[in-house]
């Protein structure tokens, strides 16, 4: 009996920007490429068949699950692998891949998604989790017209679905502003009609809230990440995120106190993540409690830092604030406090890490200055 074999399952239309990194991730775990185009002007249709891949064009019809679906059906893999052709499969994890396909009983695996996020506190990665692996099965298809899913046919079918430390490596978020506006722009409408048709949908709400948060529309967003809050609406890993996305709301709008609320109920559903400890480093920053700040962070960095994988995180959203940055910033809270000493120590840190970075250079220096000693007049 052979090894088990992967189909990479794509929708695509004018990605030819993407299309071919997209491509050579994958060439050595794939066997099969199915690639379904919704209406390319571009040449994208060329790049994939250059690669290997069976294109199979579909009219487009403001429904993600069912142009997913559509790649589905065309796979003839054991395994499909699903990749928008802004994603890289992580290098070197090959290997990885193949472990995951010869498990004996997974449904499915889930796989980290890594992309670039801005937070209040300073620039971070946000972190998520999604099945993106799993058993070429007729029963298991997308749902939902926009911000498709697919974990509940997986486990609605039997399957179990298991974590890895798989990394798909997102690209989309440095395109620019603009380009992401227009993405969101394009999805509102489709996530306000999923909701008109069925407004107990809590997965649809909290993408209305989600996207509202990245328009800073703070005070739009509330009411629909409240109502995905609903008993039984979500999982606990995704009601923890919507108190992120409340939190941050709050946060942004100078309400900290009612923030540090939203972290704690966050981090009392998933004790072991970033995101909300993060914000919670904010709302005792925005309050000139920089005491708080500074023992909230030296939790963080116990927490995360000093182990090899990290601990999972519980959410099905998190982000990944890189270690000198947290020092960067706890050096500068004990600057606020007046420990000069304490801060020149915490830039020197995270200048061991990141020694490059000319912000923290110029704290290091300045600490540095404030630390010299007094010539003595002779």
């Amino acid at each position: 009996m052979g090894s088990p074999s992967l189909s990479l399952a794509m929708i695509v239309r004018d990605e030819s920007k993407f299309l071919e990194g997209c491509l050579g991730s994958v060439l050595d775990v794939v066997q099969e490429i199915i690639v379904v185009d919704t209406g390319s002007a571009d040449n994208s249709v060329e790049i994939a068949r250059r690669h290997g891949a069976s294109v199979f064009g579909v009219p487009w019809r403001n429904d993600f699950a069912a142009a997913r679906n559509a790649s589905l059906e065309h796979c003839t893999g054991d395994w499909i692998l699903v990749l928008d052709a802004d994603e890289r499969l992580g290098a070197g994890q090959a290997e990885q891949v193949r472990s995951c396909l010869a498990h004996p009983s997974a449904a499915a695996f889930s796989v980290l998604i890594r992309c670039p996020h801005t937070m209040p506190t300073g620039q971070s990665v946000q972190v998520m989790q999604y099945p993106r692996l799993f058993r070429r099965d007729a029963r298991v298809r997308f749902e939902g017209m926009i911000h498709e899913q697919i974990a509940s046919s997986i486990e609605r079918s039997g399957g179990r679905i298991l974590p890895s430390t798989l990394v798909i490596e997102h690209l989309g978020y440095d395109q620019g502003v603009d380009v992401l506006r227009r993405k969101a722009e394009r999805n509102l409408p489709l996530l306000r009609s999923r909701l008109a048709h069925n407004p107990d949908d809590a997965y649809a709400a909290y993408q209305v809230g989600s996207t509202e948060t990245m328009f800073m529309r703070y005070r739009e967003a509330a009411p629909y990440l409240r109502r995905a809050l609903r008993p039984g609406g979500l999982p606990a890993s995704l009601q923890a995120v919507v108190w992120n996305l409340i939190a941050e709301g709050e946060l942004r709008t100078g309400r900290a106190a009612e923030a540090e609320r939203s972290c704690r109920a966050s981090i009392a559903i998933a004790p072991v993540q970033m995101a909300a400890r993060w914000y919670l480093v904010g709302t005792y920053i925005e309050r000139k409690d920089y005491a708080g700040a500074i023992a909230s962070m030296d939790e963080l960095l116990a927490l995360y830092y000093g182990h090899e994988p990290p601990p999972p995180a519980g959410v099905s959203v998190d982000i990944r604030i890189e270690q000198w940055n947290i020092l960067q910033i706890r050096g500068q809270c004990l600057w606020k406090t007046g420990d000069a000493a304490g801060a020149l120590r915490s830039f020197a840190e995270a200048m061991r890490i990141n020694p490059a970075d000319a912000a923290l250079r110029a704290n290091y220096m300045a600490a540095l200055r404030a630390c010299a000693p007094v010539p003595t007049q002779g």
